[in-house]
């Protein structure tokens, strides 16, 4: 026999086998309790892998139970309206993303059965924050999920940190997020209060939180929120937010839609925004120093006061804004 046919004759022996050096078995899977799963059909981003492991969930404490577990890749929230309270309560319906779950290894998306069709409630109470990421959490993706009857105090309706000092919050997306009017703040005129916001991006411990997506949000500041997405807090310790992409903003009536206010914030890029009826700005920059802030492809109309505003002038230094119409 040649040595081409030798050759030809092992390598159809270890296919025939199943043998494949190319492929290298996994681990054994560990036994668990019986889990609905559910298909993904919300067009979420589920994590790759031949073993994804979905589970289904119909409370918020199995929610917060299925993200403590580190074997779950896809939590999915059945429809429905789920009381929430303020998430600094860590109350057993809080969500607190938190120190119990930073340990995790593998990326989760926790994402509603249908877009839209799960409301978190806070059924009108205060002092809300209705979902915070803190204290180290990071490779999470949460998608479809609505916030209604709350009202914030000093915070944001979606907070990435902020408390500290805790560690820092990273690698998160945040997918078809909605507010709904009935998400209250105090900023009842152009120039009312403005802490309470739709999502607060703040400070952590070390670098800061970063690397955050956040796609197709939308703001109905109907409420009173002072604003759509809010940049605020840092020091040299507790950094404040970079590397941080909005993209497909949908914000109307509040009081300003974007503001960036902690000095020398970088890295930051909104893009594919549109804004209607803003109270006093659609865009208020008010960072000293900032750089590579990307304002691109950004629509405002009916804004009381201007489309955009800025104490360093009309086009500050680190500042592109690129294909907007801001009014």
């Amino acid at each position: 026999m040649s040595a081409l046919v030798l050759v030809f004759a092992l390598l159809s022996a270890v296919v025939a086998a199943g043998d494949s050096p190319l492929r290298t078995p996994g681990p054994s899977p560990t036994p668990t309790p019986t889990v609905a799963v559910s298909p993904n059909t919300s067009g979420a981003a589920a994590p790759s892998g031949a073993s994804l492991k979905s589970v289904r969930v119909s409370s918020i404490a199995s929610l917060k139970t299925a993200l403590a577990n580190d074997s779950v890749d896809e939590i999915v929230v059945a429809d429905g309206t789920y009381h929430v309270s303020p998430s600094n309560d860590e109350s057993a319906d809080s969500l607190w993303i938190g120190a119990d779950f930073a340990d995790r290894t593998r990326p989760v998306v926790v994402r509603a059965a249908t877009r839209g069709g799960v409301i978190l409630d806070g059924g009108g109470a205060s002092g809300y924050s209705a979902l915070s990421f803190e204290d180290g959490v990071h490779d999470q993706t949460w998608d479809g999920f609505t916030f209604a009857n709350m009202a914030a105090r000093q915070s944001g309706i979606i907070e990435i940190g902020g408390y500290v000092p805790r560690r820092t919050p990273h690698n998160l997306t945040l997918r078809h997020m909605t507010i709904l009017a009935s998400c209250r703040g105090t900023a009842t005129t152009s120039s009312g209060n403005t802490t309470e916001h739709g999502v607060y991006i703040a400070h952590a411990a070390g670098v800061g939180p970063h690397d955050i997506l956040i796609e197709d949000l939308s703001v109905d500041g109907g409420g009173f929120l002072a604003s759509a997405v809010h940049f605020d807090h840092g020091d040299a310790d507790n950094p404040a937010a970079t590397k941080v992409t909005v993209r497909r903003l949908h914000v109307v009536g509040t009081q300003q839609a974007i503001i960036l206010w902690k000095p020398a914030l970088h890295d930051i890029t909104f893009d594919a925004v549109d804004i209607r009826g803003a109270l006093a700005y659609a865009v208020r920059y008010e960072s000293i120093g900032g750089s590579g802030i990307l304002f691109a492809n950004m629509t405002s109309t009916g804004s009381g006061i201007a489309g955009f505003s800025s104490a360093q002038g009309e086009t500050p230094a680190g500042v592109t804004l690129a294909n907007d119409n801001l009014h």
